[in-house]
């Protein structure tokens, strides 16, 4: 008797799916105030209201149907898929990743 074996393939879940898997960004400026969820230690949610300006990073999907689980000020929080990816919010490149590029580049140009 034979055994089969597959190769499981790892999905990002937090990845937006217009956005090709290498160039899905991460991180969003949202341009106006937006209302998500905050789940407490105890399980109870609860809704607050983002700023405008705030950076929020995609970390997975949410326990909500159609949301994404971010962080933002060292806080994980559940935001609607249609809120995130919308025109008012806009994708930004990882900080940390064009920070480390950009000193490489200087010091190759040195």
């Amino acid at each position: 008797m034979t055994n089969a074996v597959a190769a499981l393939t790892t999905i990002p879940l937090g990845a937006p799916t217009e956005y090709g898997e290498a160039k899905a960004p991460r991180v969003y400026r949202l341009e106006k105030s937006f209302a998500v969820v905050r789940f407490e230690a105890a399980g109870n949610g609860r809704i607050v209201f983002l700023p405008a300006g705030a950076e929020l990073k995609v970390v997975g999907s949410s326990r909500l149907s159609e949301c994404f689980e971010v962080l933002w000020q060292d806080q994980l929080y559940s935001i609607f898929r249609v809120d995130l990816l919308g025109p008012w919010s806009n994708p930004r490149s990882n900080p940390r990743r064009l920070g480390s590029t950009k000193s490489k580049i200087m010091k190759a140009c040195a």
